[in-house]
């Protein structure tokens, strides 16, 4: 769960793997959900599905291919995995919408779990504010990586976080249902959040219908 203490400056953000920061155009952003590696990251998700990593599907025109996302420590862990059949030789921009399309469904289970019994008596974490917007950061990160997309967000200042964090309270009471950011008035004023615009830059896929071109696996 985001504390107050993971607040970093935003022109430290590049590079970083952890942190929270505030970005202009795209609200809080959680820089754990917005790295796209790791065994759960978006790109081990969007190398399955651009190489065809069949997984056995059992389906000549289809290959399956497997996405979790998880939560815990060394001892013991938790999330939510599913599977999908994806159409086989579609186009690289077909693929893009599939991987996004089955990203936002495991990021919105998993959101979910994390907000269902017995997790919300301990966390308030699920569909905290900065979540999903970052899960889809990472996911550009990892299909169209040459963007800077830090400097494209306008990181403020760890003074102006602290502000925003203080003024409106923790991102974890501000919940987010969608992929769209939460904008709060940098400095703090009267008013906010609202829901703000994604950037171009977080636009240019959209995600694909589950029927034709994937399904999910039974």
């Amino acid at each position: 769960m985001t504390s107050r203490s993971d607040i970093i400056d935003g022109s430290q953000a590049i590079g970083r793997k952890y942190g929270l920061i505030y970005t202009r155009k795209c609200g809080w952003v959680d820089l754990g959900h917005a790295n796209p590696d790791g065994p759960d990251g978006a790109k081990n998700l969007w190398d399955k599905i651009l190489n065809e990593k069949d997984e056995g599907s059992g389906k000549s025109e289809f290959f399956r291919i497997t996405y979790k996302q998880m939560m815990g420590n060394k001892y013991i862990k938790m999330g939510m995995q599913k599977k999908y059949d994806i159409k086989k030789g579609i186009q690289v921009n077909d693929k893009k919408s599939v991987a996004l399309s089955i990203f936002l469904d495991v990021s919105n289970a998993f959101e979910s779990m994390q907000s269902g019994w017995p997790f919300r008596w301990v966390t308030n974490s699920g569909y905290s504010a900065e979540d999903l917007v970052s899960d889809l950061i990472g996911f550009y990160r990892a299909v169209n990586p040459s963007m800077p997309y830090v400097q494209i967000f306008q990181p403020v200042s760890k003074d102006l976080a602290l502000q925003i964090w203080d003024r409106y309270g923790p991102v974890g009471n501000n919940k987010n249902y969608s992929a769209t950011p939460f904008l709060y008035p940098v400095p703090p004023a009267q008013g906010g959040p609202m829901c703000g615009i994604l950037p171009p830059e977080l636009n240019t896929v959209q995600p694909a219908k589950p029927g034709i071109l994937f399904m999910e696996a039974k």
